[in-house]
C-alpha cells in the first residue's frame, strides 16, 4: 500500500512539473550548483548557467577543485565549457580544463555525418586525441540533460566518445548542501565509465557520484 502511495504521490507530481519531451530541461532560474565532496570532505563546487538568445541556449560550466592536506594544496582542477544547443539539438562545444597542471581542451561542433570532435593535450601534444567524427547521438557528458542517457557520452575533459550503458536501480533520497534532501532516480553508468548520477522527477540533474582516487560526490545548492 505505501509503494502505491508513492508512486501516485510521484506521477502526481510529474504531472504538475514542466513539459519536457519537447523542450530542453532548462532549470528555474537558468542556473544550478553543486557542493563537490571527496571521501564526505567539501573540495569545491560546481557551476552551470543557461542563456537563451532567440532558438539557441547556451551552457556555461565552471568547476572549481581543490584537495587539501595539512593546509597545502594536494590537488587542483579547474574547468571552464560552453555548450551551445539549437532547438533541442547538441551543436557546439568548447571546453578547457587544467588537471593539476595539465591543460587540455576539447572542440565540438555539428556536421552531416555526426560531430567533428578533436582533443588537445597543451602539456603533452603526444597524448592529444585526433580528430575524428562522433555518431549523431553524441551529447556531452555534462550531466544537466538526462537524454545524455540515450545515446553517445563525450567526455569534455578528454574528447572520448562512450556508448551510453546505463541501468536505474531505482529512487533514493538525495542529500542537499543545506542539510535538506531530494527525491531522485539513480541511473548507472558503466562500460568504460564507472558514475551514479541522479535526477528528480522533473528530468532535473539531482546528484552525481564516481572514484577517482577517492569517493566523491555532489550534493546540490538549493539555496
Amino acid at each position: 500500500m505505501q509503494r502505491r502511495r508513492f508512486l501516485a504521490a510521484t506521477a502526481a507530481l510529474a504531472a504538475t512539473g514542466p513539459a519536457l519531451a519537447d523542450t530542453l530541461p532548462v532549470p528555474p532560474g537558468n542556473s544550478m550548483a553543486f557542493r563537490v565532496l571527496r571521501n564526505g570532505v567539501p573540495i569545491g563546487e560546481h557551476h552551470l548557467a543557461f542563456s537563451r538568445n532567440g532558438d539557441s541556449l547556451s551552457v556555461d560550466v565552471n568547476i572549481a577543485l581543490l584537495v587539501t592536506f595539512a593546509g597545502l594544496p594536494l590537488f587542483r582542477y579547474t574547468a571552464a565549457a560552453r555548450e551551445t544547443w539549437t532547438g533541442n539539438s547538441f551543436t557546439r562545444l568548447e571546453s578547457q580544463v587544467n588537471d593539476n597542471g595539465t591543460r587540455l581542451e576539447v572542440h565540438a561542433h555539428k556536421v552531416a555525418a555526426g560531430y567533428d570532435v578533436v582533443g588537445i593535450n597543451h602539456n603533452n601534444p603526444a597524448r592529444s586525441y585526433p580528430e575524428y567524427t562522433a555518431p549523431p547521438d553524441t551529447m556531452p557528458l555534462s550531466y544537466w540533460n538526462k537524454a545524455m542517457l540515450e545515446g553517445t557520452l563525450l567526455n569534455i575533459q578528454t574528447a572520448h566518445c562512450y556508448p551510453a550503458i546505463v541501468n536505474s536501480p531505482g529512487w533514493n533520497r538525495l542529500p542537499t548542501a543545506e542539510g535538506g534532501s531530494i527525491t531522485a532516480q539513480c541511473f548507472n553508468v558503466r562500460g568504460k565509465l564507472r558514475l551514479s548520477v541522479w535526477y528528480d522527477q522533473f528530468s532535473q540533474w539531482s546528484g552525481l557520484a564516481f572514484h577517482v582516487s577517492g569517493s566523491e560526490s555532489y550534493e546540490k545548492i538549493t539555496a
